[in-house]
């Protein structure tokens, strides 16, 4: 079926089902308790658009979330966050249905940003978490955006406050969010420094990063250097090797989470942060990314003005997007992994 007849089937209730296909999460440990199912497609409600996803970019929240276990159930009964069976949170598709109260958009308009559940066939997604797609801009492009994107312009702008010809140093260069701070960085006039594993250097390198340090072949806290900014997304080294290879006004800002260790070894690193910031003065910085439509609107101007395009590694269909959670989490994804339908 044609975007546009899909559209207009929807749109009149005539497509004769009110299921579709989602990635389900059943129990916890591994990627192994997803499972693709049959469940009830998103009923519309004030203020919601049903997209028909296109692409959706798989996250480490993706992958943590599966992996979370028994920690992280507790603490979302604490938050009392909504149980959601269905994973992913990025977006990219075509809008086949607008809820009461809908002005911005309307059915056959191309979007990307955020959502709740997008590893399914269609999606539900409030209308100030999406914007409109460039038309020069693929759908798996676009969903690379929103999580990875947002949260190295968080990092970078508001949290570094990167100026021209400040020295940047990112650390797990390679991966999503590495991939977007190393060209927002540079954008911002900063000289970037990019540290990452021997098979994202290429990559790496092609994004403009004015020097690229393979970790395997070179231990960057052995030299000389000194940084006004350190972007870690790796979160490997321990906070003291991040703090000495600072300026004396330099800024470590914690972006990401080391895949090993679970939830306990994340907490366990944003204690050791809280406490390093408050009683020792250090700059320090943790920061959850906002979900603002406005920076996915400075990204896209970033992307149309030539400073920054994302980079996939690998898509899977939605059929198996189990196995693109499962090669998220073996660490040696490159940029972003997509999915799509």
């Amino acid at each position: 079926m044609n975007a546009v007849a899909e559209v207009e089937q929807v749109a009149e209730g005539t497509t004769g089902s009110r299921t579709m296909k989602a990635l389900v999460q059943e129990g916890r440990g591994s990627a192994d308790v997803l499972h693709l199912r049959e469940v009830p497609r998103p009923a519309l409600t004030e203020g919601r658009v049903l997209v028909r996803m296109r692409a959706a970019s798989v996250n480490a929240l993706d992958w943590h979330t599966t992996h979370g276990g028994l920690i992280l159930e507790i603490a979302s009964k604490i938050m009392r966050s909504k149980d959601e069976p269905v994973r992913g949170v990025d977006l990219a598709g075509t809008v086949v249905a607008v809820g009461p109260g809908v002005t911005r958009f309307k059915p056959g308009d191309d979007v990307f940003g955020g959502a709740i559940a997008t590893f399914a066939e269609y999606v539900r997604a409030r209308e100030d978490r999406v914007i409109l797609k460039p038309h020069d801009l693929s759908f798996e492009q676009a969903a690379t955006i929103g999580v990875a994107g947002r949260t190295a312009l968080q990092a970078v702008r508001d949290h570094a406050q990167v100026k021209p010809g400040q020295r940047v140093l990112v650390h797990g260069a390679g991966g999503g969010v590495g991939t977007f701070a190393v060209q927002i960085a540079k954008a911002l006039g900063a000289q970037v420094t990019a540290v990452t594993g021997p098979r994202n250097v290429d990559i790496t390198r092609s994004l403009g990063a004015d020097e690229v340090i393979d970790y395997t072949r070179e231990d960057f806290a052995r030299r000389p250097q000194r940084y006004d900014a350190v972007i870690d997304v790796a979160a490997t080294r321990s906070l003291g090797t991040m703090q000495r290879v600072l300026t004396p006004n330099g800024v470590n800002v914690q972006v990401g989470a080391a895949k090993s260790g679970g939830f306990i070894g994340i907490f366990a690193r944003i204690i050791a942060l809280m406490v390093r910031s408050r009683l020792l003065n250090q700059r320090l910085k943790f920061f959850v990314a906002q979900s603002t439509v406005d920076d996915l609107v400075y990204l896209k101007d970033l992307i149309a003005a030539g400073k920054l395009r994302p980079v996939i590694d690998r898509t899977y269909p939605l059929a198996e997007a189990r196995e693109a959670v499962r090669y998220v989490g073996t660490g040696q994804a490159r940029a972003k992994v997509v999915v799509t339908a």
